[in-house]
Parts: C-alpha cells; sequence; structure tokens
C-alpha cells in the first residue's frame, strides 16, 4: 500500500476527503480485490477498535515531547518577540506531533495486524457463471441477484455496516432490499450505481460500454473517472443510460422493459442485427456460430422467445430470415439459402 493511498484511507476513515480523493481510491479498490479487501478490514478496525488502543501511546508520545520542548525553551535566554514566535512554532509542532502520532500509530498497528491476519475479516464471495448458465443468488439482506450467462460478481459476506457494495462483470439484474442505512452499490468496468431499494440491470458484455437500466425506483450513477469530467446522473423508472468509455459519451433514453426479460428465460430482440443475434444467441446457449458469408448489414430482427431451445429459435429465424443451420457438437454452423 503506497504513502498516498494510505493517506487517502486516512481521510475517508476521518470524513474529511475530497471527491478527487474517493475517485482515487475506488479506482484502486477496483484493480484487486485483495484491495477492497484490506480497505474494508482497516475500516472495520477503525470503527470496532474505535482507537482504544492508540490513545494512550499517542498520550505518552505528546506528554514526553511537551516535556522535552518546554525544558529546552526554559533553557534559553530569548527576546519577547523571540519567544512569542518560538512559542507559535512550538504550539504548531505539538499539534504536528499529535496528527502524526494518530495516524502512525494507527496505520503501524494495522499494517502488522493485516499481514499477521489478527483483524477478523469478512469472508469474499465469488459467483461466477459460464456460458450458457445463468443463476440466482439470494443475499443475505434479503436482495436477490439474477446472474446472466458468462458473468461474475464477488462480495463481502454480510455486507458491512454502512454499505452493501457488488462487483460486477458481465450481466446481472438486481432486485434490491430497501435499506435507508445500507446503500446498495454495483462496481461495474468504472461504472457506480447506487440505490436504496429498486430493481435495475447493468450489463457489461460489451468491451467499451456500460449500460444502466432503471426498472423501479431511482439510482444514482456515478464515472469512476476523473478525466472525463462527468457529473453523477440520476436515473427514474423507465430510462437507460449507456456510457462508452472509449468514446466517452453518455447516452439516456428510455427502453423497452422486455430487454430485463433475460432473468425470465426470455430472449428479446428489438431491430437486432444478425450479428447481435448471434452473440446474444452464443452467450445464452454457451456456443460458438461460424457464418458462411459475411454479415447482412440489412438483416434486422423484432422477436421474443419465450424458454425455446436454440433448435426451435434457429428454425424461426432461418424462416424468416432465409437460412440454413447445423449444430455440431459445441459449434454452429449458419449458411444462407
Amino acid at each position: 500500500m503506497s504513502s498516498d493511498i494510505a493517506n487517502i484511507i486516512l481521510r475517508v476513515l476521518a470524513g474529511n476527503y475530497s471527491k478527487g480523493e474517493d475517485i482515487k481510491l475506488k479506482k484502486w479498490m477496483n484493480k484487486d480485490p485483495d484491495n477492497l479487501r484490506k480497505f474494508e478490514a482497516l475500516r472495520n478496525y477503525w470503527s470496532e477498535q474505535n482507537h482504544d488502543i492508540s490513545k494512550e501511546k499517542i498520550l505518552n508520545n505528546v506528554k514526553r515531547r511537551i516535556s522535552e520542548d518546554k525544558h529546552q525553551i526554559q533553557s534559553k535566554t530569548l527576546k519577547k518577540t523571540d519567544l512569542i514566535d518560538d512559542s507559535n512554532f512550538w504550539l504548531k509542532g505539538v499539534a504536528s506531533i499529535v496528527m502524526i502520532s494518530i495516524f502512525s500509530v494507527y496505520f503501524f498497528q494495522t499494517e502488522i495486524n493485516i499481514s499477521d491476519n489478527t483483524i477478523p475479516q469478512k469472508e469474499i464471495i465469488n459467483k461466477k457463471n459460464s456460458y450458457g448458465q445463468k443463476s440466482t443468488i439470494f443475499l443475505s439482506d434479503g436482495s436477490i441477484i439474477h446472474l446472466n450467462s458468462g458473468s461474475s460478481v464477488s462480495y463481502l459476506k454480510g455486507f458491512n455496516n454502512d454499505k452493501r457494495q457488488i462487483e460486477l462483470s458481465g450481466e446481472a439484474y438486481f432486485e434490491v432490499a430497501k435499506d435507508i442505512n445500507r446503500p446498495f452499490t454495483v462496481i461495474a468496468h468504472g461504472v457506480t450505481t447506487t440505490a436504496l431499494g429498486t430493481s435495475f440491470n447493468v450489463n457489461t458484455y460489451s468491451k467499451n460500454e456500460v449500460t444502466v437500466s432503471l426498472a423501479e425506483g431511482k439510482v444514482q450513477v456515478e464515472f469512476d473517472n476523473e478525466y472525463n469530467g462527468f457529473q453523477d446522473q440520476y436515473l427514474v423508472a423507465g430510462e437507460q443510460l449507456a456510457y462508452n468509455r472509449d468514446l466517452r459519451t453518455i447516452k439516456k433514453s428510455l427502453f423497452n422493459p422486455k430487454i430485463n426479460a433475460w432473468k425470465d428465460g426470455i430472449l428479446f430482440f428489438e431491430n437486432a442485427s444478425q450479428k447481435e443475434v448471434f452473440e446474444a444467441l452464443e452467450l445464452w446457449h454457451g456456443l460458438s456460430f461460424s457464418v458462411s458469408e459475411p454479415f447482412d448489414e440489412e438483416w434486422r430482427i423484432n422477436a421474443s422467445y419465450d424458454n425455446q431451445n436454440l433448435s426451435s429459435i434457429l428454425t424461426s429465424l432461418g424462416y424468416i430470415q432465409g437460412f440454413d443451420f447445423e449444430i455440431l457438437d459445441k459449434e454452429v454452423f449458419i449458411k444462407n439459402k
């Protein structure tokens, strides 16, 4: 842990930090799950111990230093003006000693305790779906995660006393249990979505885009990129936000609620291209598609399939769009008629 991050953590724990520092800390935590574990351990230790261990040491250090400095001042022959200046300097020095003692003692103890594993650390839960697999996760707070194919989430078991934080890769639909004292936060590829009690979908399948779709309630969306200058965004039910990291653009729009129907086994296409349809089917069924001819850019489909198998879906699409198909093991071959 660098001294810069350590100082930011101290300011965050003390409740005296800037938005830029908050962004920098979140980026550090997002880089490595172990960083998140360290921060949570530090915060739990800070809260539970309430600095009891450090207080006595700090007080003794300050008393000793005050005694030494007083002796040095009394042993000097000074002018009145010099004495006032030195006194001010001495007072500032004592204040600095107090601050340094608090920080150094706390961090010295915390770092040792972490390395010795003497701080009780909460377990990090990791859930991952392979391609073609979907799952439903019931959280301890009553919230529910519908995790899509080829997706993963990680979170602290039981969460913390002041927040519920999930890290997501892929796509998931969240039904959030209301808890005004613990906001529910989803971090996905630099985008942080926060809610108190609502239902929303987060999709990060695209390499350069994150999409947040709100079904119920209200959410706040933050962007973990200090260089783009975006302000926090707020969504109400029926709104969708798409953030393109490469182009650094934000697009808000209304959306068809059926796009979230995947959690109920319904595959929905709205003005979808051939490429988009086959990519969705690859994720949905865990297969790869091989197309004999280049994608037809004018090829568009509007359809929904309710818990139908792959063969039935392809038969329907092939009839509409004019292609034949063959499924061999884990690969689907598409040939235009």
